[in-house]
């Protein structure tokens, strides 16, 4: 079983960059990892791909980024365009930038329509919420920046040896249970607000090898004192910004919806960088990998 649950991940690994190349949006763009034709100046919609080129130590062509791009510290020399999905035409106009490169949210659709008739080439880049899918977004973006054969082959290697550790994970022979977590944003004016499924921080508990408590919902929404107590996540991870909003660990901890679970009455509430759990750049690898280990899964 094993080795079929591995063969079933290298296939999938490596046929990925063929399903991404496909046309979504013909009237705005395309999900497109085809190299572009000018990378020189590009202007930067989604901190994951900010964090990508700094990675990949291009940086130098970065002309200016989204508000969620916070990671490195050294983002904070370029100007900033807007938000990711709520991007300014005319600061990003301003720029002269040859490339317009996002995530596959970026928008809104009239601004990147606008852009795309001034002759500003655009590329989204397709995203998954897998550990193979956060090593296709590294390639594409490579692959778009004309990186040959070798130097995609020798990233692909490089992750390797996380990619595996978290398929492991995925093993269906397995029998203890997994453990059972909540990821909450923050505490909005007292109610928890939760991470269902068909969301990037579900992925990640995915990848961690736990249980989604509230993964029988999507997208981001409240829950309530009951439904929290009666979902009882063993864990409960949230961004150090929204645990911070929330009045810090303690104030998490004594919150009527927390302190009756497990989570609450065992200390378990974990603080991980926001960007982490939303932008599944590469550093999403080691976080799944650091809460694995957090969940105390062999």
């Amino acid at each position: 079983m094993r080795l079929a649950i591995y063969f079933f991940t290298a296939v999938s690994y490596l046929s990925l960059p063929l399903l991404a190349q496909g046309a979504v949006d013909g009237t705005e763009t395309e999900l497109d990892c085809r190299p572009a034709s000018d990378p020189s100046r590009i202007v930067v919609a989604g901190g994951s791909i900010t964090e990508i080129l700094f990675m990949l130590g291009e940086d130098n062509k970065i002309v200016a980024v989204d508000r969620t791009s916070n990671y490195p510290a050294e983002v904070s020399r370029f100007p900033v365009v807007g938000y990711v999905r709520a991007l300014s035409a005319e600061g990003v106009l301003s720029l002269g930038p040859s490339l317009v490169l996002g995530e596959d949210d970026m928008g809104p659709h009239e601004v990147v329509s606008q852009l795309k008739l001034t002759g500003i080439e655009i590329r989204r880049v397709p995203e998954e919420h897998s550990a193979v899918g956060i090593v296709e977004k590294i390639i594409c973006v490579a692959t778009i920046l004309g990186y040959t054969d070798d130097k995609i082959a020798k990233i692909r290697q490089d992750f390797d040896d996380s990619v595996e550790q978290i398929a492991a994970l995925d093993n269906e022979e397995a029998t203890a249970p997994k453990p059972r977590v909540a990821i909450i944003m923050a505490l909005r004016d007292g109610v928890p607000f939760a991470a269902g499924s068909d969301t990037s921080a579900d992925g990640v508990i995915e990848m961690a090898g736990a249980e989604n408590v509230f993964a029988s919902f999507d997208g981001w929404k409240p829950v309530s004192l009951e439904v929290m107590i009666s979902s009882d996540p063993s864990f409960i991870v949230m961004p150090k910004r929204g645990m911070a909003m929330s009045g810090g660990r303690d104030s998490v901890l004594s919150h009527p919806s927390v302190r009756t679970t497990v989570a609450g009455q065992k200390g378990r509430v974990i603080a991980v960088d926001g960007m982490t759990l939303l932008g599944f750049g590469p550093r999403t690898l080691q976080v799944a990998l650091d809460l694995q280990k957090e969940f105390d899964i062999p």
